[in-house]
Parts: C-alpha cells; sequence; structure tokens
C-alpha cells in the first residue's frame, strides 16, 4: 500500500484523510443541488476536493481515482465537467 492509499482512511499530518474530504464534499454538493440545481457553477479546489468529485459523481474507488490521477498520468485539461443528478 502506498503513503497515498494509506491516507485514504489515516488523516495527513494536521489534516484530513481522504474520506474526510469526501464526507465534506458529499456535504458541499448537497448543499449545490437544494440550492442551485440545474444551474452551472464553477468549483476551485485542489487534489483530494477533485478525486473526492470523480468517487462521489463518477462512482470510481479511491484506488481508481488516485490511480487514473491527471497529475500521474499527466492528462491535465484545461477543466473538468461534473453533472449532479
Amino acid at each position: 500500500m502506498s503513503n497515498e492509499e494509506e491516507c485514504i482512511t489515516k488523516p495527513f499530518p494536521d489534516g484530513e484523510s481522504y474520506e474526510d474530504v469526501k464526507t465534506r464534499i458529499a456535504d458541499f454538493l448537497a448543499f449545490l443541488k437544494q440550492n442551485y440545481d440545474g444551474k452551472h457553477i464553477a468549483i476551485v479546489g485542489h487534489k483530494a476536493p477533485q478525486l473526492a468529485l470523480d468517487i462521489l459523481i463518477k462512482g470510481k474507488t479511491w484506488k481508481q481515482a488516485l490511480a487514473e490521477d491527471w497529475r500521474k498520468t499527466k492528462a491535465w485539461q484545461p477543466g473538468w465537467e461534473y453533472e449532479l443528478e
């Protein structure tokens, strides 16, 4: 298991685990659904929130999201689209 995979459930020093981030992002998505349903919004974030979106919206596992992360695959693009249903 990589250090990154350990942080799925174990918090980073003085921080959150990936699961903690996923919970926070799930709450944020519920807020968006309730208050901005059907509207386009922009979200600016860092690695863990983006990977949490891959899990919550695209149905990936943490291991998939970490392995397919654009930072590892060098597949950067000028934006990512996620749609709440």
